[in-house]
């Protein structure tokens, strides 16, 4: 054995000598420019690049063979060169030019394998929200980011894909949220920070419809949202925002409560990126202040964060990434009266708090050889509150910590296999609830199998023991098998079947607390929850600007955790619902058309979505509350050489049920926003009104969204 170990050893630079590189550039097909930043693939192997500031990239240590290579970038359309011959000790140089597009048709994606594939191939549902879109909605946060994208829908700050979550009062989302493929919810709380971040720092979100627990663990039960963060740019850019908002009078005269147009808000972010040979980074500071549109709605947000790496000559590339967010807030749980909707009981004027949270995590990838990789994770999340609901709460901080090794082969042209381990230990303690800690473990294991150039079977498979510490133990078991068939260059079929699972979180269990007219109980034996979702779509391109996408749903849940309300008692516990169910259609259609005008690029788009479910508790045959059968949206928008108007409809049907004030009258959401921006050189001036038709919606009981809003704001780059 050490024989053939020094034999290698000696061999290994004549073999690496011997391999073939791929350098090339990559343009702007309509201007010639050069195109930095664009993401290029060597498929059938686990090798890419990226563009650098005069559009080059390198793929060194490439064995002889043919190979297809595929070059994207958000705002062009993805090409693909085939047959590019890589001769053993030779440079093969190819150019490639991309072509500018309004919507993004077919973008790379990870969240639906754990490796990057194109939506078109992904045997799951999933949505794709780009960083232009972000900046076009002068988003303040991820939340507003997301509030437009199909299947998406809030109540209050808690997030519903295909209506899994409803409204748990702040605790226990079903849904998992990732920051660059790496789970960062509140370890105690199950709570999502959608202030960690600043948008600027934003290159997409991608939303994973469905249980997603087969390749992403706990929490995956309803769906995956992914934040992906941008990389250094690799000529140094400087990226600002501004944005500010004034809130309108409310509807009605007696509502008012404060001297007219003093609610505001303003964002402000800077950040600076920049590649200096192998190393690359990014820094980024933001601030959020507001005084909210209510009593109790003033917040002061500040976001700290750094994204760094090393790029080594073997491929190895190590990334360190770290955020610190603090926020002070005040709490508004429920209005003073239905003629006082913007206040509250006077006693309650002191529920304020604090937190403090630092995300941080890093990342080795080591590639072996051209077909195997192995990628390795550390990562912690730290979150302190203090200060809660107007006394002393002896919060110690929460601890979320995780590590993950994962290997990506393979074997033969047509099977790309993706192993690893993941570990995950959380803990957390307070006066309401003790000192309580958990872990999983979970291997998982998934093979993608080509079977034809257009049909892709794809089968998962992942244990995961879960361990209280002192308490429950519970063995909980995710398989997965997915489908892709290409029948047609314009079409895409996909079909799957995936579980998914949540373990209650520590606050779910062992919360002891009284709040307002209520007295929340522990319930220390909850079980787990667990879901299958099955999922039938179709992708279809009517034209290379134009295609529509249907998908048939079918989410089956059991152990559904749900708040159960006491009105006689005023008591509050969470408890499994045995049964549940949650199916409909979705569908979406993404248009544009360009065409000159005097000279003048027009280029009009639009986007229609609209997802309508039937959601049923199956032991009393009851509607699941705080969930809508019907979300639908509309974004429309205009543009006229450098100027854009965008008008935005979000639509959700009346709620059939609730838990605080059954009997009383309910309302659809009807929200209408128009936006005006202008560029000029590197900078973009907007102007905005939401909630045009100043309509009154309270997505849960006593709780009114914003009245009508003006907003203004100016970006640029240098």
């Amino acid at each position: 054995m050490m024989r053939r170990i020094l034999i290698g050893m000696v061999l290994l630079p004549a073999v690496l000598m011997a391999q073939g590189v791929v350098r090339g550039q990559i343009y702007d097909q309509e201007s010639g420019q050069a195109l930095p930043g664009a993401n290029v693939q060597l498929l059938g192997t686990l090798r890419g690049a990226v563009s650098d500031a005069r559009g080059r990239f390198v793929i060194p240590n490439l064995p002889a063979g043919s190979y297809a290579l595929r070059a994207s970038m958000i705002g062009y359309r993805a090409r693909q060169l085939e047959r590019i011959v890589i001769t053993a000790g030779e440079e093969t140089t190819v150019t490639v030019r991309l072509k500018p597009t309004p919507i993004i048709m077919d973008p790379v994606v990870v969240s639906a394998g754990k490796t990057k594939q194109t939506l078109d191939q992904a045997p799951v549902s999933l949505s794709v929200v780009s960083s232009l879109e972000i900046r076009q909605r002068n988003a303040t946060n991820i939340q507003e980011a997301l509030e437009t994208a199909p299947g998406v829908h809030f109540v209050g700050n808690q997030i519903n894909i295909r209506g899994s979550t409803g409204y748990t009062f702040g605790a226990g989302n079903k849904v998992l949220l990732l920051l660059d493929g790496v789970p960062v919810y509140a370890s105690d709380t199950g709570e999502f920070n959608w202030d960690m971040l600043p948008p600027l720092d934003i290159e997409q979100i991608e939303v994973l419809k469905g249980a997603g627990s087969t390749l992403w663990g706990a929490s995956a039960l309803g769906g995956v949202v992914n934040v992906l963060t941008k990389d250094a740019d690799p000529d140094g850019r400087l990226l600002f925002s501004y944005t500010a908002g004034l809130y309108d009078k409310p509807w009605h005269e007696e509502w008012e409560w404060t001297e007219p147009w003093r609610l505001h808000y303003t964002r402000e972010d800077i950040s600076y990126s920049r590649r200096i040979g192998r190393v690359g980074g990014r820094i980024s500071l933001g601030r959020f202040m507001t005084t909210g549109y209510t009593e109790l709605g003033d917040a002061q947000k500040y976001n700290l964060t750094g994204k760094f790496d090393i790029q080594f000559g073997s491929g190895v590339k190590w990334t360190l990434y770290n955020a610190y967010s603090y926020i002070n807030r005040g709490f508004f749980v429920q209005w003073k009266g239905p003629n006082d909707p913007y206040e509250v009981d006077p006693k309650n004027l002191n529920n304020h708090a604090n937190t403090n949270q630092i995300n941080t995590y890093t990342k080795l990838v080591i590639p072996i050889s051209p077909r195997f990789a192995v990628n390795l994770r550390a990562s912690l999340v730290r979150t302190l509150m203090g200060n809660q609901f107007g006394e002393s709460s002896n919060f110690n901080p929460a601890y979320g910590e995780g590590a993950e090794i994962q290997a990506d082969y393979i074997p033969r042209e047509n099977h790309t296999v993706t192993a690893g381990v993941q570990l995950q230990h959380d803990a957390g303690s307070t006066k309401y609830f003790g000192d309580h800690k958990g872990y999983f473990l979970g291997p998982y294991l998934q093979n993608e199998w080509k079977m034809r150039n257009n049909l892709r079977l794809t089968t998962g498979f992942r244990y995961d023991r879960y361990q209280l510490v002192g308490g429950l133990k519970e063995d909980l078991f995710s398989p997965r098998i997915g489908l892709n068939w290409q029948p047609w260059p314009t079409t895409s079929i996909r079909a799957s079947a995936g579980s998914g699972f949540r373990a209650a979180t520590i606050i779910e269990r062992f919360l002891e607390l009284a709040i307002m007219n209520f007295k929340i109980v522990a319930n220390p034996a909850l079980k787990a929850e667990s879901s299958w979702a099955y999922d039938l779509g179709l992708r279809q391109y009517i034209n290379e600007n134009w295609n529509v996408d249907l998908s048939f749903f079918d989410n089956e849940y059991w152990e559904l955790i749900e708040a159960h309300m006491d009105l006689i008692r005023g008591q509050v516990q969470f408890r499994n619902i045995p049964r549940a169910r949650i199916r409909g259609v979705e569908a979406t259609t993404n248009f544009s058309y360009p065409w000159q005008w005097k000279n003048w690029p027009v280029l009009p788009s639009l986007q229609l979505t609209a997802t309508a479910m039937d959601h049923e508790e199956l032991t009393w045959h009851e509607p699941l509350t705080y969930r809508p059968k019907l979300i639908a949206t509309l974004k429309a928008g205009l543009r006229v050489s450098r100027v854009q108007v965008q008008l935005d409809y979000r639509y959700a049907s009346k709620v059939d049920a609730v838990k605080i004030y059954p009997i009383n009258d309910r309302v659809p959401m009807k929200f209408w926003d128009v936006r005006l921006s202008y560029e000029w050189r590197k900078l973009s001036f907007r102007l905005g009104v939401q909630n045009l038709g100043q309509y009154n919606y309270a997505p849960m009981e006593s709780n009114l969204l914003p009245m009508r809003t003006y907003t203004a704001g100016v970006q640029g780059e240098f």
